[in-house]
């Protein structure tokens, strides 16, 4: 599937070859997905926390999250093997409805706009109507332009999140 592996100074930029990419399984690129992960939610935060303590604040969620339902990682990967983006999704039972329902956690790519998102994001919903799902949702921040994205792929905004600084 893969090309014979090459030494790192030998493979041509990766920005070279991600748009020949292919969406495998992910479950053996974890370390690169919550490490990818890691430093792109933290661009998200908007609390000073020192490395150490999001570090650590961030595992727990992780270790969390990965405690309760069924889940399933997708890697988009170039001809090399190596890592273009992700999707995480999770398979519960809604407690709004209370029908088994996918979560997509986190959907990242390093090169928007070559279609990697699009690709991940149809094989985890492929994924969730194989497991019997009647329903997938994410949580997208308001400001975030992925929301017009999203609303092109068929998501529908049903809730609001409202919270308050303390």
């Amino acid at each position: 599937m893969f090309q014979k592996q090459k030494r790192h100074s030998e493979l041509p930029p990766i920005r070279q070859t991600a748009e020949e990419f292919t969406v495998v399984d992910g479950e053996s690129y974890l370390d690169e997905i919550f490490k990818s992960d890691m430093g792109i939610s933290r661009s998200f935060s908007r609390f000073q926390l020192s490395h150490e303590e999001y570090e650590e604040n961030y595992g727990r969620v992780i270790r969390g999250l990965l405690a309760t339902g069924k889940h399933k990682f997708f890697v988009a990967v170039d001809k090399y093997g190596r890592y273009l983006g992700h999707v995480w999704v999770c398979l519960k039972i809604d407690t709004v409805d209370f029908v088994p329902s996918a979560y997509i956690y986190d959907i990242e790519t390093l090169f928007p706009g070559i279609g990697i998102g699009s690709a991940l994001i149809e094989r985890a919903e492929e994924w969730a109507r194989k497991m019997g799902t009647m329903k997938i949702s994410l949580r997208v921040d308001v400001n975030n332009p992925a929301r017009k994205w999203y609303s092109e792929k068929g998501y529908s905004e049903r809730a609001i999140i409202m919270e308050k600084l303390l």
